[in-house]
């Protein structure tokens, strides 16, 4: 899906799912910018949802439900209409981000609880609902592979937590041969990173590639700020945007001023 090199002298590389660029890539296509798309994720569904619907035949056994990711909602709405299960209205609805709480709403219209800024597990169990959780039941929708910290704030509070695991998130390698073929005659290059998770692990998957050039790190959270400033590769970085945005207007934008 990267496009066809040309004379563009700004990159753009994107390390999010192929299927989160696709907007991205209508709106960059007159643009100067070269979009290059190097996932460091891969989403897939489970082979076995066996476990994953003996816990949607079960949600009325718990008060809350958080959803980590717009994933998380996609496959528990499609396994739902699989099983021709209704959605509890008497339970409380919570999500990580803004964009995981509007496709909650589109697809239930029911009311979800979100931080107002920083969009993470810590700030979002500041809100006055989990303040007594102690035996309540909570089931965290997420995809494999995710951060323990959530459960071990929850649990800390009392609340007993489920995960309900409803996809396959695989990490994926930097193509560094073929990303630097890519980039070696762009002027100016941009990174986006859009989870701390793939933060650490690109940390890892690309000691060997950031040899001689700046980058310039477009992330979604002062973690991933914080993470990158104190790298190995630190020295590196040209500078780190933070943004909230990022949705395709806002990138560009971000770009055009820095």
């Amino acid at each position: 899906m990267n496009e066809k090199l040309t004379e563009k002298n700004i990159a753009l590389i994107s390390t999010r799912p192929y299927e989160k660029n696709i907007d991205l890539l209508k709106k960059l296509k007159n643009k100067n910018v070269l979009l290059l798309n190097h996932p460091l994720t891969e989403i897939k569904p489970l082979q076995n949802y066996a476990k994953f619907d003996l816990i949607l035949s079960n949600l009325n056994n718990y008060q809350h439900i958080i959803f980590i990711s717009t994933n998380a909602v996609n496959f528990f709405a499609t396994r739902l209409k699989i099983l021709q299960i209704k959605l509890p209205k008497n339970i409380i609805y919570s999500s990580i981000g803004p964009k995981t709480k509007e496709v909650l709403k589109n697809n239930f219209n029911i009311n979800v609880y979100c931080p107002n800024e920083d969009y993470d597990s810590e700030h979002l169990i500041k809100n006055k609902i989990f303040n007594k959780l102690q035996g309540k039941k909570i089931l965290i929708v997420r995809g494999t592979n995710g951060r323990e910290a959530l459960k071990s704030i929850l649990e800390d509070k009392g609340a007993e937590v489920d995960y309900g695991e409803c996809y396959i998130r695989n990490y994926l390698k930097i193509k560094q041969k073929k990303l630097n073929e890519e980039i070696k005659n762009c002027s100016s290059i941009f990174l986006l990173i859009s989870s701390y998770n793939s933060a650490i692990h690109f940390e890892e998957s690309a000691k060997k590639w950031m040899s001689a050039r700046k980058i310039k790190f477009i992330v979604n959270h002062k973690k991933i700020d914080s993470l990158l400033q104190n790298s190995n590769y630190k020295n590196l970085i040209d500078k780190v945007i933070v943004t909230n945005d990022l949705s395709e207007k806002s990138l560009l934008d971000l770009i055009q001023k820095n």
